[in-house]
C-alpha cells in the first residue's frame, strides 16, 4: 500500500499539533499558571479549564471567577470548580452561577455536593438566599430540584425554617417544576415533622404530572412521619366532614378539578385509607369498619371508559382497610363489621374482607360472631373461603366451638375444599395441627411452627405469637419473629410477612426500634423488597407513638 508524501505530510501536522498547543510555540504546560495564561485563549481556554480542574489548581479559583460572566464554557467552569473542591473559596464564583439562568442547574448541582459533604469550617449558609431565589421564582426551574436537595443539606440542623417553601413546592405545578420537586418538598416536610404541612401532604396525594406521575409514597411517608396529628384530618376528608373541614375538603375539589381527579380517586380511593392505617391510630378504627362497608354502587361521572380503574380502586381500597384494622381493630367495631357481613348486597371479597378484619382483632372478639354468620349463612360460595378465614382468627379457647360448628356442615361446597389441596383446606388442617400439638402459651412449641415448610402453618403460629399474654412468653416470641422476618421471601411470602409484622407490632414497644431499624435496611438491601421498604417504615414511623 502506498501513502503520498502529501499524506505524510498531513499526519506530521497532525502529530504536532497534539503535542503542540495551537497558537502559540511552547509545549504543554505543566503548572496552574501556565494553565491559567492560556485561558483567554479562543483556541485554548476550554482545554486550559479542564486541565485546572483536572490538577486541582486551587490558585486559579479567583481566575476562573474572573472569566465565568462572558465565557462561553460555563459548564466546564463548573466543573472544573467541584473537582478543585474548596467551597469556601468557590463561594463567590457559585453565587454568581446560581444566579445565571444558563448555569443555574449544574452550579445547584455542585452547591449540593458541596454541602453534602459537610466540610469543616465552612459556612453553608453563604449560599442559602441564592438557593431559596431559585426556589421562590420561576427564572430557573429546572434547577429546582439540586437546589432543593442543597437547601435540606444547608438547614439540615433547623430544616423547620424550610417549612413554607416546602409546603409551597409540594403544591407546585408538576409540569412546571418537575414532579421530582413535589416528591423532595415532601420528604423534607416528613423529615421535620410538619404538622402545618398535614393539609399540604393531604392534598398531595393527588397531585400528578401530564404523564400521570404522583409524589405519593413520599407523601405517605412523610404523613406518616407526622404521626396521629394527620388522623382527624384524613378522617374528615374521607367523611367529608364540613362542619371541621370545610376549607381543605373545598381545596381538595378544586385541586380535583385542575387534576383531572374524580371525586371518587378522593373519597373513594384506596390512597388515603392506606395512609390512615399507616398511622396505627385506635381513633381510625371506626372510619376503617364503616368504609369497607361503603357500597360498591359506581358514582356517577364513571363511564364505561374509566369503570375497570373505579372497580381496580375500590377492591384496593377495601384491601387497604382490612390491612389498617388488622393493626387497630376494637370490640366497638364490631356490630359494623357484622353489618357489612350480613348484607347480601355487598360484594363478597368486601364481605371476605371484613370477615378477616374481625378475625383477626385482638383478643379473639370477634371469632364468636364468626361462627355464628358461618353457621347461619346459606351460600357456600361464601361459607367456603370463610373457613380459611375464622381459621387463621381461631384460638385454643375457641376451638371447641370451631370443631363443633364444622362438625355438623353439611354443604358439599364447603366439605369438598375441606378435603382439597385449595386454601381453605390447608388453612383448616393447619389450624387443627398447630391448636392440637401446641399446648396455650406453649411459646417453644409456636417457633417450631413457625419453621414448617407449609407456610400457612406458618402464619397460624405468628397470628398465635402475636396474641400471647404472658410476658416471657411474648418476649421469647417476639426475638423468634424478628428473625423470622428476613428469612421469608419478599414475594414469594407476601401473607407470611404481613402476619408476622403484625405480631410484631403487637409485641414491641419503644424498645424494639432498633430491631425494626435493622429489618428496615435488610429490605433496602433486598432488589426484590421495594415494596416492604414502606411498609416497615410505615411501622418504624407508627411505634413511638404506641
Amino acid at each position: 500500500m502506498r501513502i503520498s508524501m502529501k499524506a505524510l505530510s498531513l499526519a506530521t501536522v497532525l502529530v504536532a499539533a497534539l503535542t503542540t498547543l495551537a497558537g502559540c510555540g511552547s509545549t504543554t504546560p505543566t503548572t496552574c499558571t501556565g494553565w491559567e495564561k492560556l485561558l483567554p485563549s479562543a483556541v485554548n481556554g476550554r482545554k486550559a479549564i479542564q486541565a485546572l480542574g483536572e490538577k486541582q489548581c486551587d490558585v486559579s479559583i479567583p481566575k476562573l471567577e474572573e472569566i465565568f460572566p462572558e465565557s462561553r464554557y460555563k459548564e466546564d467552569i463548573l466543573l472544573a470548580i467541584k473537582q478543585i473542591n474548596k467551597p469556601a473559596a468557590s463561594a463567590n464564583l457559585l453565587n454568581m452561577a446560581l444566579r445565571d439562568s444558563e448555569a443555574a442547574v449544574q452550579a445547584a448541582a455542585v452547591v449540593e455536593y458541596f454541602v453534602s459533604q459537610n466540610v469543616e469550617g465552612f459556612d453553608k449558609k453563604v449560599f442559602r438566599p441564592a438557593i431559596l431565589e431559585i426556589l421562590s421564582t420561576n427564572k430557573a426551574l429546572d434547577a429546582r430540584m439540586n437546589a432543593l436537595k442543597a437547601l435540606g443539606s444547608i438547614d439540615a440542623d433547623n430544616l423547620s425554617q424550610d417549612e413554607d417553601i416546602c409546603i409551597k413546592l409540594l403544591l407546585e405545578d408538576p409540569n412546571l417544576q418537575k414532579i421530582d420537586v413535589n416528591a423532595e418538598a415532601a420528604r423534607m416536610l416528613g423529615r421535620m415533622k410538619s404538622e402545618k404541612a398535614i393539609p399540604a401532604l393531604i392534598k398531595g396525594v393527588f397531585i400528578r404530572d401530564q404523564r400521570g406521575r404522583q409524589p405519593y409514597s413520599p407523601v405517605r411517608m412523610a404523613l406518616s412521619a407526622i404521626g396521629r396529628p394527620a388522623v382527624e384530618p384524613i378522617i374528615g376528608v374521607l367523611t367529608k366532614d364540613t362542619t371541621n373541614y370545610k376549607t381543605l375538603i373545598e381545596e381538595m375539589n378544586a385541586l380535583a378539578s385542575k387534576m383531572g381527579v374524580f371525586d371518587w380517586q378522593i373519597y373513594d380511593g384506596p390512597e388515603l385509607v392506606q395512609i390512615l392505617g399507616d398511622l396505627r391510630d385506635p381513633r381510625a378504627a371506626m372510619a376503617l369498619a364503616k368504609d369497607l362497608g361503603s357500597p360498591l354502587t359506581p358514582p356517577v361521572g364513571v363511564d364505561d371508559r374509566v369503570i375497570t380503574n373505579w372497580q381496580n380502586s375500590q377492591q384496593n381500597r377495601i384491601t387497604m382497610s382490612m390491612l389498617g384494622l388488622w393493626n387497630i381493630g376494637t370490640p366497638e367495631i364490631i356490630p359494623v363489621l357484622v353489618s357489612t357481613i350480613l348484607n347480601p348486597d355487598n360484594d363478597v371479597k368486601q364481605r371476605l374482607d371484613t370477615a378477616s378484619s374481625m378475625s383477626l382483632i385482638p383478643d379473639y372478639v370477634g371469632i364468636q360472631p364468626l361462627l355464628k354468620i358461618y353457621k347461619e349463612s346459606k351460600m357456600g360460595t361464601f361459607r367456603a373461603p370463610l373457613v380459611k378465614v375464622i381459621s387463621l382468627g381461631v384460638d385454643w379457647d375457641n376451638y371447641a366451638a370451631f370443631k363443633k360448628v364444622l362438625a355438623g356442615e353439611k354443604a358439599d361446597i364447603v366439605l369438598e375444599r375441606f378435603k382439597g389441596e385449595g386454601e381453605e383446606a390447608m388453612a383448616f388442617k393447619a389450624t387443627v395441627r398447630v391448636l392440637e400439638e401446641c399446648q396455650k402459651n406453649d411459646v417453644d412449641c409456636l417457633i417450631k411452627m413457625l419453621d414448617e415448610p407449609s407456610q400457612i402453618t406458618g402464619q397460624k403460629a405468628a397470628i398465635l405469637m402475636g396474641n400471647l399474654k404472658d410476658p416471657a412468653a411474648r418476649e421469647t416470641a417476639l426475638k423468634a419473629l424478628l428473625a423470622k422476618y428476613p428469612t421469608i421471601h419478599a414475594r414469594d411470602g407476601i401473607d407470611f410477612r404481613r402476619f408476622v409484622l403484625l405480631s410484631i407490632w403487637r409485641l414491641s414497644d419503644k424498645n424494639t426500634i432498633p430491631e425494626i431499624e435493622k429489618l428496615l435496611a435488610a429490605d433496602k438491601a433486598d432488589s426484590l423488597a421495594a415494596y416492604w421498604v414502606e411498609e416497615v417504615q410505615a411501622f418504624l414511623n407508627a411505634l413511638p407513638f404506641k
